[in-house]
């Protein structure tokens, strides 16, 4: 095998690596049990998109793969390494706030609520995890900012205030702070589900800009059109448990459980 051949098949093997492995995740809140044990991977450069009911535990098991809930049970891997805990021999130690920020440096995270700081402009909103975390000098976080700026369509809102503002605005630059840290997989967890109806699309377009990219993306939905244009693999929770998976035209056209029929009769138009 040639060099040229030997690398194409390097890269082809990474594409197919799991970058996020999610082995028998299992957490609770009191006495309910809201994920019963899930086991996921993702591809590098995937789109996945998690869908189901209210109260299925998609939102969780998003904020578990970063940490932000801890799993009662099981293990979260990201890029090789185990969320929220380091090896100590055949032990797992958790890890301190300083090393798990570091861990969640390669997952960026855009909520459904925005999170903007509001005393600070946009442009200050992105620069400021840059700065603090990766000691970017601000010459460097200002370039950075204003590419990813100009990379969501709000070139000309950089020294804007959020409430300055619409809703779509903001959400937008919540992604290109999320961006702004470089990282290797990015997290939505219902992005669009505080907008008005007339902003979603704004958002949804830099969402399908960076899945296009190739960037690795794992989506909580409602936006059922969205998810059967851009994912890769749709995802269908329900009771805290995946009830079926499989590629975005299978799912949407061809279900093959009575759950995720009954569930996308109500939500597909």
């Amino acid at each position: 095998m040639g060099a040229s051949e030997s690398e194409t098949a390097t890269e082809k093997e990474s594409e197919s690596q799991a970058i996020i492995s999610l082995h028998e995740i299992r957490k609770s809140f009191g006495e309910t049990e809201v994920l019963h044990g899930i086991s996921l991977d993702v591809r590098r450069g995937e789109t996945v998109c998690l869908i189901g009911p209210s109260g299925s535990g998609k939102s969780t098991l998003l904020r578990c793969i970063n940490h932000l809930e801890v799993p009662d049970g099981g293990l979260v891997l990201v890029d090789g390494n185990v969320i929220g805990y380091r090896q100590n021999g055949d032990v797992l130690v958790e890890l301190g706030s300083r090393e798990l920020a570091a861990q969640r440096a390669v997952m960026g995270m855009v909520f459904q609520s925005f999170n903007l700081f509001p005393h600070l402009t946009a442009r200050e909103n992105i620069v400021h995890a840059p700065r603090l975390v990766q000691k970017l000098s601000k010459a460097e976080a200002d370039a950075r900012a204003e590419r990813l700026m100009s990379r969501v369509g709000l070139a000309e809102k950089l020294d804007s205030y959020p409430e300055e503002l619409s809703g779509g605005q903001q959400q937008r630059v919540a992604i290109a702070r999320a961006l702004a840290m470089q990282p290797k997989v990015m997290l939505f967890d219902e992005p669009t589900s505080a907008l008005d109806p007339e902003m979603v699309q704004e958002v949804l377009s830099v969402i399908r800009d960076l899945a296009d990219e190739g960037m690795t993306l794992v989506v909580v939905t409602h936006e059922m059109r969205f998810a059967a244009d851009v994912a890769d693999r749709i995802v269908f929770m329900d009771g805290g448990r995946i009830v079926e998976q499989g590629s975005a035209e299978q799912i949407t056209t061809r279900p093959t459980h009575d759950r995720t029929r009954a569930f996308l009769s109500k939500v597909v138009s």
